[in-house]
């Protein structure tokens, strides 16, 4: 192409029948991707094996990610591709505006910039809008054994991009969203939370393992830091009683769903913070 690249898309799937419009969509791009790599997940090995997968059949210098319940803009691959190059970046990335009215109530609670701009953490790692340069990707290979980490049950492209930031690595967020055709369903979406939670837990531990001066997400457990006791009690606080936004939901009954939702997060939380803890061997005597 004109831009000296050759850009692979790589599609985890399960095979569900959204893939068919997530590849129209992809087919209608301003700029085309150079090869398309579909991966089917026949034995539910996860996410993160579909896209580990895809990168090692892939051949482009520069690597871009979506989902198969994804329908991106048909300037989606051109605005991550300029992003990269204008700024010298190692990756690009967007958010998603959701099809569902719950998840895009929940998701508009977070106030995102509007025009592009250098992530100052935590604003580029949505798997299904983001773009990397290979040779990033082949140094986290290089260095830690893997590029999305395989153990994650969820959360594993925050983790990605949290490594990255680690390594001085520069992130674009790109204000392009992609059309999230997943639907919220009462115990889907709990189901969801909790596992959620769970990855979240991972990501909060390996934080804490690697004793990092860059933090994985803006949030309150996180301060500009890292972990803290206080914003462990904030978020306590938060999941278990609040939050009170009902005045942030169209629907009384969407925000008693997200209300729930939350607790069911902080029992994932909980629970993978157990559970990680079960499994460490005993300290010498």
């Amino acid at each position: 192409m004109g831009d000296g690249h050759v850009v692979s898309v790589i599609v985890p799937t399960l095979g569900r029948e959204t893939l068919a419009q997530c590849r129209a969509a992809l087919a209608a791009q301003t700029r085309p991707p150079d090869e398309l790599i579909v991966v089917l997940d026949q034995s539910r090995r996860g996410v993160a094996w579909g896209r580990n997968e895809g990168i090692r059949r892939s051949r482009g210098d520069l690597v871009a990610f979506t989902d198969d319940d994804c329908v991106p803009a048909p300037d989606w691959l051109a605005s991550l591709v300029g992003a990269v190059d204008g700024r010298r970046a190692a990756g690009a990335g967007g958010s998603y505006v959701e099809t569902d009215p719950l998840l895009q109530d929940i998701r508009a609670r977070r106030a995102l910039p509007a025009e592009a701009c250098e992530d100052p953490g935590g604003l580029v790692g949505v798997g299904g809008n983001v773009l990397y340069r290979r040779e990033w990707l082949e140094r986290l290979a290089q260095e830690d054994g893997y590029v999305f980490n395989e153990r994650f049950v969820t959360g594993e492209d925050w983790e990605l991009a949290w490594r990255l930031r680690r390594r001085g690595a520069a992130l674009v967020f790109v204000p392009n969203t992609v059309t999230h055709l997943r639907r919220a369903r009462a115990w889907a979406h709990c189901r969801q939370q909790f596992t959620r939670g769970i990855g979240i837990a991972q990501l909060f531990l390996a934080h804490q393992a690697a004793g990092a001066p860059v933090v994985a997400q803006r949030s309150r457990i996180w301060t500009a830091r890292g972990p803290s006791t206080l914003g462990l009690i904030s978020a306590a606080w938060h999941k278990v009683v609040g939050p009170f936004e009902a005045h942030r939901f169209r629907r009384r009954r969407h925000f008693w769903l997200f209300w729930l939702g939350e607790k069911v997060q902080a029992l994932g939380f909980a629970w993978g913070l157990l559970a990680r803890r079960a499994t460490r061997p005993p300290a010498p005597d």
